[in-house]
Formats: structure tokens, C-alpha cells, sequence
């Protein structure tokens, strides 16, 4: 779960229940999301105080640093609270409070509600809040004067109402004895406790105009705890084992309630990082009851009306728990990014046998050798183990059929039978895999040395190696494209229940968070797998910045694909079947104008003509069929440019011919694509070029200024074949995935 750009800026807004610390250690592990600051209200499940102790407790957990703000200690209309006891059992973490750590610093000075409207005001980003208790500090800081510039409000996620489903707030009045607090509590059967808790805060915001996504108790149902989900977390780190115990304390220890129980806040953490596609969204207007009554209390009801008054918002119906069980663990079990200053010292044995392929050795060591800590030592001791101390030979690819093939020998640092202990063990490939195979005593070695190890890759053919020892058994593996096929039949013949994937349009190796297993594709595959342990134990900035300024390497992306001849699978993950951009189409009106365009483009921008042809007619009679025509003459041309990597297909309809006038639209037209946006060395001097050339249009005759204080530079221009280009430099190159600046 890479980072993918800039992190979402969040701002985590609570009442500090048990559910609110599980979300929050989830949202901790995500590398895509940035905590900017926690508000705490003690208008909920912990008291005021206790909330901001463990709030600051769990970002030093994390090793995050954020800022702690305390809000609202009563709510702005009523006195509506949780039970005593109840509150009370939450102060100490349901007896886990020993295990957060204990922060002595004041918290942020600011209120809640002045600390929300700072951030909006001076982000440079916009900011998403996710809320995870009464809504009380987002109330206040509407009211505050001068007004909070809202629209910086990325949106606005809400674990809050009960729509079409009952209300939980007499459910737990009623479930204990000692819980009762009256008739108030006693049939209300309608209210969710964080709208319960202020009802006129939570209709305030609803009025506000605010980009907002409910997730309410229609949604919660869908996804019950139970004690499958604490087996499901294996990472060591305290984030992960803090919710592993949090799980079971509510499943079957003290704080046990009747399983199974929803789980609420988590699942809007989860809705709020966009990693939940199979969930069921309807835009409602949605309202809020605010009269209490003795008796048939519906207090806190939140409910659909067709008022157009009333803002729209999206609200989650439904999800799927079994993607919800997946992306939890995924999550949980992410590396935890250690602290800044921490120095890291692993040992990496990397296993050799005669005839390892020099890649798959040289790769990983190099990249594994390079990490450094923040002082400038070594991360990690990488050292190579032979069967023997018998000197062996490294190859370069399959055997030549003429002539002699190129190797060199290399004497192991140390043996199998006498070797430091292992952090981290590599096991690579070659032309020799088989005979290693056939090693007993080699296959024993690598099953004992991988009890204690930490991870544990298996690179190219090494994979199969380490599948004898049936350690991969029922997990998601590959290899060398050459050695699917052998790796498919041993899982078959050998009951090893092994799906093999092909890597080679992904990230090149396959690592189940759940598993200390790894393995990748051949030769340089390896390199990648090593920086995804670099990551594992350094975190997502430092392995960013060996891959970029020591190695010089950029970090694959994608999706692995069932290989060519294997069954796939029903099942469609719609990221699964992008695997890049393709090319741009502009239509020509006829030859002449597609050899103006041919050159016009190569001289302005520097493409280069690919190939160019008219379809055959048996092509074009499948073409005007996937294009919706009767019958089609088509003439393609693919421009291509050498840095960029950008196609350009010149298209002409000799017939059935369409609008034969070249249309522009304004730049803020709504709707369809705008421009094409060009990463460029110097904005100044790109637009001086371009402005000299004929049948470039600028859209301002002034020249491009930085976009102060961002590092940005743009121009707009217009090219003669209807396209609207934009040509930008000082994006921040972090951002570029596979070529693609985002």
C-alpha cells in the first residue's frame, strides 16, 4: 500500500472510544493519509481530559507528530452522556490504557474549534475531517467570527445516524442495569450516540454546505466484529498489537460486549481513505430530530426529507465485509515508519548456490547494502552463506548454445552450518535451482532459519526453493515467467495450494501483509522486492529516498495478472485492468492536414513518427463494428515522444465522416477533457519557444509567473487540431508515478 502522491491533509475530530482508537491506529498505518492534528470533544464516550492523554499517547505510539486539541467538555444543546461506568471503561482504554504511552507536553493551546479553522485557513492543501464522536467542535467553529473558510474542506466524513436502520442509544441503555439513565435513553430507539449526544450540532452541520459522507448504522451492520479480526493482525510493531488486544478485550475479555457488534468508526476511517470500492452510496438529504420527549424519545433521528433547503450529502448504505476484513488487515499490518533518530541494524543472509544468476544476488545487495540510518550507518549487515565454503559460480542468464558462457566465481562469507543470526533471509535463482532443490539438508536449513527471521524473500527461480519447504503453502506467489508453469505443477502435485500471479505489468514481486513470505519475477525483480524491504523496516520516506537519490531507480507500480493459460478467476477489481495510459487521438480531415499535423508536432514538441498505415479491410470491419459504425476507411498514425513516452494517434476517416471544423473549448468549460498537461525543464523558456511558432495560440500574451508560494510555473496554448495543451514545471517529482506527473 505504496503512497501514491501527496497525502491526504486529515484532521481527526473524537470522543475517544474504543472504536475511535482502532480507527485511528488504522488511519496511522496508511501511508497515503497525513494526521494533521486530533480535536478531542469530551462530549462522549471519554472525558475531556483522558481523551487528549490518549490521543497524544497513540500519535507517540505512531511516531507521529501532531498536534492534540481539546474541545467542547458539553454539548451545545441538552446533556445527553454516555453511562458513567461506560465512560469510565473508556478512560482507561478498556484496560489498556498502560500500553499507550504517557505524553508529560501540554497539548495544542487552541480549542478545538479555533484549531480546525487555523488549518483551513493555512493549509496549503485542502483538508478532509473525519468525525468519529458527537460533532459538537465542528459546530462551535462554524460559529466562529470570522467565518471558516469551509470551502477548504476537502469533505467531511461523519460516523454519525441511523437512516432506515434502528438507533444504538437504547440498545446500551438498556443492555446493563447499571446503565440506565431513564426514559429518555430507555425508547429511543431511533438515534445513533454521536448525533444523540448534540442533536443541534449535528443539524448545524448538516445545514453548512460542507462536501459531507455519512457513514451511518445502515452501513456499521455490514460489518461485525468478532474474533477472526485479531488473528487476522501479525505485525509486531505496538500500533498493530495495541488493536490486536483492543479486538480482544472487546470480543472476550473484560470489556466484552455481545458479539457480534458493529464496527463504527473504523468503517468510516475505512470509507474516508477510498480503499473500500464495493460500497452501496446514494446522495440524501438528510435531517436531524432535535425535540427530546420521556417517552417515544426520537431525539437525535436522523432522517430524509425532500427539502432542497436542505444540502445534499452522500450516506453509505452498504459495504462488503469481506473487502472491509481484507484492506483492515492490509492496513494493520503495514510497516510502522520508526522514529526519525532511530538507529535500525539487521542481518541479511543471502543464500548461493552454484550457478545463482548475478542479478538476483548483486540486486538485492546492492539495494539492502545502501539503506542508511539518519546518522549514517548501515541499516543493514548483508553477508552471502554457501553450502560449503566452497567458492561459487555466478551466471549471466540461461546457458549461450554457442560459444563460452560468462561467469565469475565467489567465495560465501559463511556457511549453513555456521552463520550470524538471520533478520532477513534471501534465497535468489539460477541455472543451479534444481540441484539446490534436490538438497534436503538445504531445504531443512531454510524452513529452521525462517522461524525466527523477520521476512523472508524468495527471488526468481529461488522462489521454488523456498516453496519446498511448503512455507508458501496458500499464498499468492511468483517467479520467473519461465517457471510459472513448473511452479504450478509442484503446488498441484505437492497439495502446496499456491496461486501463481504474473508480476511483470506490476510492482514485480507479491507480499501478503499477513505473511513474513515474499516473492518476485527474475533478474531485476529482486531489486524491487529489496526496496519493499528497505520499506518494511525503514518506512515509506526513507525507502522513497534510497530508491530516488542513492539508487536512482523508480519504484514499479501496478497490479499482477493471472498468467496466459491459466483459469482466471470471476472476480474484477476495477484497478486490476488499467495498466497504463495508452495514447491521445486527435482527428484529422484529410491527408494534407495529417502531414501538417505530423510535422507541426514534431517540430513544436519533438515527437517522432512511430508507424502509420491504412487499416486493411478486414480491420476496419472490426474497427467500425468496437467503433459503432456500419462501415469504416481509416487511416492510423502513431506519433511517440522520447521523453514522455506519450503516443499520439493521428486518425483519418476517409469515411463515414464526421464534424469536419475544428472546435475549441473555453478553459472553464464544464465537462470532457481541457488540456494536456506537459512536465517541462523551464516554463519561461518553453513558452519563448512556443510562441514563435507558427500555428501555436497562446491563451495569455503575458508570460508565465510561479504560482507563489507553490513551485509551480504553467502556460496554456492552443495547437491548430483542436487541442489545449498546458506546459508546467516545479511540480514536485515525488508525485510522478510510472512517467505520469500527478
Amino acid at each position: 500500500m505504496q503512497k501514491l502522491g501527496y497525502p491526504t491533509n486529515v484532521i481527526i475530530d473524537t470522543d475517544m472510544g474504543w472504536d475511535d482508537i482502532l480507527a485511528i491506529l488504522l488511519i496511522m498505518k496508511n501511508p497515503n493519509i497525513k494526521i494533521i492534528g486530533i480535536t478531542v470533544t469530551g462530549c462522549g464516550e471519554t472525558h475531556l481530559e483522558d481523551g487528549v492523554k490518549i490521543a497524544q499517547g497513540l500519535l507517540k505510539l505512531g511516531n507521529i507528530d501532531a498536534p492534540v486539541s481539546a474541545g467542547a467538555a458539553t454539548p451545545s444543546q441538552y446533556d445527553h452522556q454516555f453511562p458513567k461506568t461506560f465512560r469510565e471503561m473508556m478512560d482507561d482504554v478498556c484496560g489498556l490504557r498502560d500500553l499507550i504511552p504517557v505524553v508529560t507536553e501540554a497539548p495544542d493551546p487552541r480549542p478545538a474549534w479555533e484549531f480546525i479553522q487555523d488549518q483551513l485557513a493555512n493549509q496549503e492543501y485542502q483538508v478532509t475531517i473525519l468525525s468519529l464522536g458527537g460533532l459538537t467542535n465542528i459546530a462551535r467553529m462554524l460559529d466562529n467570527n470570522p467565518k471558516p473558510k469551509i470551502e477548504n474542506v476537502e469533505r467531511l466524513f461523519i460516523m454519525g445516524g441511523a437512516v432506515d436502520a434502528d438507533g444504538n442509544v437504547a440498545a446500551l441503555n438498556n443492555s446493563e442495569k447499571e446503565y440506565d439513565q431513564g426514559p429518555n435513553y430507555a425508547t429511543n430507539h431511533y438515534a445513533e450516540w454521536n448525533i444523540f449526544l448534540d442533536p443541534m450540532a449535528a443539524k448545524k452541520v448538516f445545514e453548512a454546505g460542507m462536501p459531507i459522507t455519512l457513514v451511518p448504522l445502515d452501513a456499521c451492520d455490514y460489518v461485525l466484529l468478532e474474533d477472526g479480526y485479531a488473528e487476522m493482525i501479525t505485525s509486531p510493531d505496538p500500533v498493530a498489537q495495541l488493536a490486536k488486544k483492543l479486538i480482544v478485550q472487546k470480543t472476550e475479555g473484560p470489556a466484552k460486549e455481545s458479539i457480534p457488534l458493529p464496527i463504527f468508526d473504523p468503517l468510516a476511517a475505512m470509507v474516508m481513505t477510498g480503499l473500500l470500492r464495493d460500497i452501496h452510496v446514494s446522495a440524501k438529504r438528510i435531517d436531524v430530530d432535535t425535540v427530546e420527549s420521556m417517552s417515544d424519545n426520537t431525539c437525535g433521528r436522523t432522517f430524509v426529507v425532500l427539502d432542497e433547503s436542505m444540502p445534499e450529502m452522500d450516506v453509505v448504505f452498504g459495504t462488503s465485509e469481506y473487502e472491509f476484513k481484507k484492506v483492515f488487515s492490509e492496513l494493520l499490518n503495514q510497516p510502522l515508519t520508526p522514529p526519525a533518530d532511530e538507529t535500525i541494524g539487521k542481518n541479511v543472509g543471502i543464500l548461493l548456490f552454484q550457478n545463482t544468476e548475478v542479478l538476483d544476488m548483486a540486486g538485492a545487495y546492492e539495494v539492502l547494502g545502501a539503506a542508511r540510518n539518519s546518522n549514517g550507518s548501515a541499516v543493514f549487515k548483508v553477508f552471502t552463506i554457501g553450502q560449503d565454503k566452497s567458492p561459487v559460480v555466478l551466471d549471466a542468464g540461461p546457458p549461450p548454445q554457442k560459444g563460452t558462457e560468462s561467469n565469475f566465481s565467489l567465495t560465501p562469507d559463511y556457511t549453513v552450518d555456521d552463520h550470524p543470526p538471520i533478520d532477513v533471509l534471501v534465497i535468489v535463482g539460477g541455472q543451479g535451482i534444481e540441484t539446490a532443490m534436490a538438497d534436503g539438508k538445504l531445504v531443512k536449513w531454510i524452513e529452521t532459519v525462517s522461524k525466527d527471521a523477520l521476512y523472508v524473500a524468495g527471488i526468481c527461480s529461488g522462489v521454488l526453493l523456498l516453496a519446498k519447504t511448503h512455507l508458501l503453502d496458500g499464498l499468492e506467489v511468483t517467479t520467473h515467467h519461465t517457471r510459472f508453469d513448473q511452479l504450478q505443477q509442484m503446488s498441484q502435485s505437492e497439495g502446496m495450494n499456491l496461486t501463481v500471479l504474473d508480476t511483470r505489468n506490476g510492482a514485480n514481486f507479491l507480499h501478503n501483509p499477513q505473511s513474513k513470505f515474499m516473492t518476485s519475477g527474475g533478474v531485476h525483480c529482486g531489486i524491487s522486492v529489496a526496496v519493499h524491504i528497505v520499506g518494511l523496516i525503514q518506512g515509506e520516506e526513507k525507502m522513497q529516498a534510497l530508491a530516488s537519490d542513492v539508487l536512482e531507480y523508480t519504484i514499479p507500480r501496478g497490479m499482477a495478472q493471472i498468467p496466459d493459460g491459466f483459469p482466471k478467476n470471476h472476480h474484477m477489481d476495477p484497478c486490476d485492468f488499467i495498466l497504463g495510459f495508452s495514447h491521445i487521438n486527435v482527428i484529422m480531415k484529410d491527408v494534407a492536414m495529417m502531414e501538417e499535423a505530423t510535422e507541426f508536432y514534431k517540430r513544436v514538441l519533438g515527437f517522432q513518427q512511430a508507424w502509420s498505415l491504412w487499416l486493411p479491410d478486414e480491420t476496419c470491419k472490426h474497427f467500425a463494428h468496437d467503433a459503432g459504425f456500419d462501415e469504416c476507411k481509416v487511416m492510423v498514425r502513431f506519433l511517440i515522444h522520447p521523453n514522455a513516452q506519450i503516443h499520439l494517434e493521428l486518425m483519418l476517416y476517409d469515411f463515414p465522416k464526421g464534424d469536419q471544423e475544428v472546435h475549441y473549448h473555453k478553459t472553464n468549460d464544464v465537462g470532457g477533457i481541457r488540456h494536456i498537461a506537459m512536465e517541462v525543464t523551464d516554463a519561461l523558456a518553453v513558452y519563448n519557444w512556443l510562441k514563435n511558432q507558427e500555428g501555436v495560440k497562446m491563451l495569455s500574451a503575458n508570460p508565465p509567473e510561479k504560482l507563489s508560494p507553490d513551485p509551480q510555473t504553467f502556460f496554456y496554448w492552443l495547437d491548430p487540431y483542436g487541442v489545449q495543451w498546458e506546459m508546467e514545471e516545479g511540480r514536485p517529482m515525488a508525485r510522478v508515478i510510472n512517467g505520469i506527473i500527478g
